[in-house]
């Protein structure tokens, strides 16, 4: 007779496995649900993590939760979206007077005569062909440069009634996040089968990872762009305000930064003859690299304790998939990722050193 003791899985692992299969479930379908602010309810979590300290203050000074969180999401509307506002104002119109500049004219000034020097070299043959091709090529490349500067700008703010409901959203959003957000951060703790100080690890390496990708991005970015712009505007490229605003996205990607355009900028005009122009070119080049070496790790610091080549793959592969967002988003998940491993081999270490 088969014993009344077989290995059937007892009644409360049962019940565990159900509630496992049916939360899992119904949070798979609440993220499909939500999936249409993804985005917005991303942005709104990166916005609240810098502004915490502000709705704190203003907490700590009126003592009244609604009033301090309406404050920090007024005060940040105004600290990040109004320069946005008119920065995309400027790039429009600027996009527009370069995509007119181009269809005119060549990029860069008028080429003096090229270096005899140069000529008289093996690299005659490719200097003639720049030369002779340069101007089609910059114009084409320039064109669609502007072109879909202006487009892209044109696409988030031609549907007024999708963009104002999309800003609705985020700052919805936000004031909550500043309200409740201690509230959820608990429960969420509290659901977790984690201990404290693993939550507590992973909460603080995904606010460090967004904090010093932000400060790295838009100090040395902006830096690096300012910089760049300014060197084209002295050496007469046409379009410098909207090939700076280019830059600052570039200097995005680690390890690459603006050296991508202002280097062959400086080739092509030496190719050109403006022989000035590409000393100064290549001189700013080299400095701006130095910037950039120079300011970003002591503003990452030792948040992200990440090796650059995972910081140059994250943050190119999170571009690819993700978008502008990707910035932000790749760092940030290959750092969770990178926890979740330390998590894991600190938890189970004595297993791991058996084998």
């Amino acid at each position: 007779m088969l014993s009344s003791k077989t290995n059937k899985p007892s009644f409360g692992k049962m019940k565990f496995f159900f509630f496992l299969g049916l939360i899992s479930i119904l949070t798979l379908a609440i993220l499909y649900l939500f999936r249409p602010f993804i985005y917005q309810i991303f942005w709104a979590v990166v916005i609240a993590i810098i502004f915490y300290p502000l709705y704190q203050r203003f907490l700590k000074l009126f003592k009244h939760k609604g009033f301090s969180s309406f404050l920090a999401v007024f005060t940040s509307f105004f600290i990040i979206f109004i320069p946005l506002a008119i920065l995309s104002i400027l790039l429009i119109s600027r996009s527009l007077s370069l995509y007119s500049d181009v269809s005119q004219s060549n990029l860069f000034q008028h080429p003096e005569q090229v270096s005899t020097w140069l000529e008289k070299t093996s690299l005659a043959p490719y200097i003639n062909s720049i030369r002779n091709d340069w101007t089609n090529y910059a114009t084409q490349a320039t064109r669609w440069i502007s072109g879909a500067l202006f487009n892209s700008v044109k696409n988030i703010t031609q549907n007024s009634l999708s963009f104002v409901f999309t800003l609705f959203v985020m700052l919805y959003t936000l004031y909550y996040l500043f309200k409740d957000g201690d509230k959820l951060l608990n429960w969420f703790k509290k659901i977790s089968p984690l201990d404290d100080n693993y939550e507590l690890e992973l909460y603080q390496k995904f606010t460090s990872t967004i904090r010093s990708t932000l400060k790295s991005t838009l100090i040395v970015g902006g830096i690096q762009g300012i910089l760049s712009g300014a060197l084209f505007w002295i050496t007469g490229i046409k379009g410098a305000f909207v090939w700076g605003v280019i830059m600052v996205l570039i200097a995005i990607i680690p390890a690459i930064g603006t050296s991508i355009i202002l280097l062959p900028a400086a080739i092509i005009m030496l190719v050109l003859g403006n022989v000035w122009q590409a000393i100064v070119l290549t001189v700013g080049a080299l400095v701006i690299s130095f910037v950039d070496n120079f300011l970003r790790p002591p503003l990452i610091g030792k948040d992200i304790q990440m090796h650059p080549l995972l910081v140059f793959f994250s943050t190119i592969g999170g571009l690819l998939l993700f978008g502008v967002s990707g910035f932000v988003i790749g760092p940030v998940l290959v750092a969770l990722y990178l926890s979740a491993v330390s998590i894991y081999e600190f938890y189970y270490k004595k297993d791991l050193d058996k084998n």
